[in-house]
């Protein structure tokens, strides 16, 4: 993740040389930030592990309900 600021630096130096107070910022902020996300990240994997859905499928007392209504036609 650091080549996001070191890359623009070797491609571009004189964009980096006129804003070097803003890639140094940005960086910092970065860098400070960076345990922050982690923590949040992993947070949030943990909390989510209660979902076992699986998307749009009918729930099992409706599938039932179909069958036997189809069954009952028949």
């Amino acid at each position: 993740m650091l080549s996001i600021y070191l890359l623009p630096m070797i491609l571009r130096p004189l964009d980096f040389i006129f804003n070097f107070k803003q890639y140094i910022f940005g960086l910092l902020a970065y860098i400070v930030m960076l345990p922050v996300f982690i923590n949040i990240m992993q947070v949030y994997s943990m909390s989510n592990l209660h979902d076992v859905s699986w998307g749009n499928r009918p729930a099992v007392s409706g599938g039932t309900n179909m069958h036997t209504i189809h069954e009952k036609k028949q």
